[in-house]
């Protein structure tokens, strides 16, 4: 195969891996405390090299790399944007960690912040149904007719309607990963990761009731990515259109000679 006909294939199939990540990344632009990705490419060096074959690489080329390559799709995990909603359900997380909530048989992490009581009196999310756990690992259970609080350190009190006292709850197990490298998309905004693998959140996390935490995709700069993939992807398909012409009419001369 041509060594530019190569290029510019390869450069096609990146444009294509970058404009499906940016495309989910517009798709959720107001999905509650979604984390945009980005697609994160590198150089990968030619097959000779790579097999050690110092004289497997053509003349000229000897300082050229053999093609680019998707690295990692990387997840930015960036603070976003606190909307006010005044629901004393609500609890968005200001800094860095995520709330871990459990399905009844495997645990997940998720920022989104924006919880329920269901038949039960239990603290769920909203989406997915799954339980809330307080630190030691138990599900959040808020007396039915009370008034909820949340500190900013993430205590749950209860306001009891008939004496108007106070009953503690419990705290909300926020956690970090030690490596966020680690997390694992799951859909609906959760994340998987090896429990070993997280840690209490530090002091600088607050609680914030009756807020929930935005998309971290800025549709704008999105749209303006999506436009430059979109020309870069253009740009190799024309190429490639151009070398199988070029290739077809040195076949035809050679054939005509």
């Amino acid at each position: 195969m041509l060594y530019g006909l190569y290029q510019s294939a390869v450069g096609a199939d990146l444009q294509a891996l970058k404009m499906d990540t940016v495309s989910n990344n517009i798709a959720n632009a107001s999905t509650s405390s979604f984390k945009r990705d980005l697609a994160v490419f590198g150089v990968r060096q030619q097959q000779a090299q790579l097999d050690g074959n110092q004289y497997g690489i053509p003349p000229g080329l000897e300082d050229h790399p053999g093609s680019a390559i998707a690295v990692e799709t990387f997840t930015d995990h960036s603070q976003g944007p606190l909307n006010n909603t005044g629901s004393p359900l609500d609890a968005a997380l200001a800094g860095p960690g995520f709330y871990r909530v459990t399905d009844g048989e495997s645990e997940f992490l998720t920022r989104r912040g924006s919880f329920t009581l269901n038949a039960d009196s239990d603290l769920v999310e909203v989406d997915t149904g799954y339980h809330v756990l307080d630190e030691i690992g138990k599900p959040i259970s808020v007396p039915p007719g009370s008034e909820l609080q949340i500190s900013q350190e993430g205590f749950l009190t209860a306001i009891d309607p008939l004496t108007n006292l106070p009953v503690p709850l419990g705290r909300f197990d926020v956690v970090e990963p030690t490596d966020y490298r680690l997390l694992q998309k799951q859909g609906d905004s959760l994340y998987s990761i090896d429990e070993s693998a997280v840690q209490p959140a530090g002091p600088e996390t607050q609680v914030r009731q009756g807020y929930q935490e935005g998309s971290g995709v800025q549709p704008v700069k999105e749209m303006l990515e999506m436009i430059q993939t979109s020309r870069g992807f253009e740009a190799n398909m024309n190429l490639i259109q151009h070398q199988d012409n070029s290739l077809g009419q040195l076949l035809q001369a050679i054939g005509k000679n």
